[in-house]
């Protein structure tokens, strides 16, 4: 099972899928699920069945983080921007939790998050400060509350530098241009 699923004491997304998939990939106690949105529908395909015939676990551990990413590739001065947060489970999010935006002139910027429930990607929203410049997002602890969907435990809220992946979910640069 190194390709995919759970384990004891772990759970992992498949590994063959593309970036842009394991962002829209959600851990659930039967297996994981792709969503892929076509046209006006979100269409929901199970990866890996699991069960109770397959002698591992089948109860979700934490919610743990898979990728951090800005929403777009380049934003203009005053725009309001997001930062998406990608969890392997879905998760619910309070009001008001916040993580850093960091730009090359300016310093730090909050990012707030609106209540979200039941979604694997928590966005968080800021203003983007009124000048060139480059922003980034450094390794950090969210603030905040973010509990497991299914079963309310905490879920993990820090996120490591190889956890941030290129704007828009994919691609290599991890910084992005304010014009």
């Amino acid at each position: 099972m190194a390709l995919w699923g759970i384990s004891d004491g772990s759970e992992s997304k498949p590994n063959w899928l593309k970036q842009e998939d394991k962002n829209n990939c959600v851990a659930k106690p039967h297996g994981w699920e792709l969503q892929k949105t076509v046209g006006s529908r979100t269409q929901t395909e199970t990866l890996v069945a699991v069960g109770s015939q397959t002698n591992l676990l089948t109860t979700l551990a934490e919610a743990t983080i898979d990728a951090v990413y800005f929403t777009a590739s380049s934003y203009d001065q005053g725009d309001s921007a997001s930062v998406t947060v990608v969890y392997n489970e879905n998760v619910n999010v309070t009001n008001g939790a916040t993580l850093v935006v960091t730009g090359s002139t300016t310093g730090s910027v909050t990012a707030t998050a609106a209540a979200q429930s039941a979604v694997n990607q928590a966005v968080f929203t800021f203003t983007v400060p009124s000048q060139t410049e480059t922003l980034s997002i450094g390794a950090q602890t969210i603030s905040g509350t973010i509990v497991d969907a299914t079963g309310g435990a905490a879920s993990d809220k820090v996120f490591v530098a190889g956890d941030v992946v290129g704007a828009g979910g994919s691609g290599s640069t991890k910084t992005v241009a304010v014009a």
